[in-house]
């Protein structure tokens, strides 16, 4: 199991993933738009290791489907309707020469993320 900064870097990269357009990842990017609804469902029995990766995630499925312009956009209006207008959306808007499709870094995310059986 990762030890708890490798798993705020992986929630971080994920986040990122899902706020920025899929051409700033690897060719697989346009069939994760596509598994992104399935993606956001599976992340909700994620514990959020940081609080501001929660709020961002929180609000990402609350605004389902929208384009990366539509959420640079949107995003901070819900987070602040939320009650946390403080997030750091510069950070989510980054993009990323990452070559991980978002699918394995989720799977990776909720792999390392559930407790270990005795």
């Amino acid at each position: 199991m990762p030890d708890l900064p490798e798993l705020i870097d992986l929630e971080s990269r994920i986040l990122r993933a899902l706020c920025t357009e899929p051409p700033a990842f690897n060719s697989s990017a346009r069939h994760d738009a596509t598994h992104r609804p399935a993606i956001l469902a599976k992340l909700r029995a994620h514990r959020w290791q940081d609080p501001e990766h929660r709020v961002v995630f929180e609000a990402l499925a609350l605004l389902p489907g929208r384009q990366a312009a539509d959420l640079r956009e949107q995003l901070p209006a819900q987070a602040t309707r939320m009650g946390f207008p403080d997030v750091n959306w510069d950070h989510y808007f980054v993009a990323s020469d990452d070559n991980a499709a978002l699918e394995a870094l989720a799977a990776e995310l909720l792999s390392a993320s559930r407790p270990e059986k005795p």
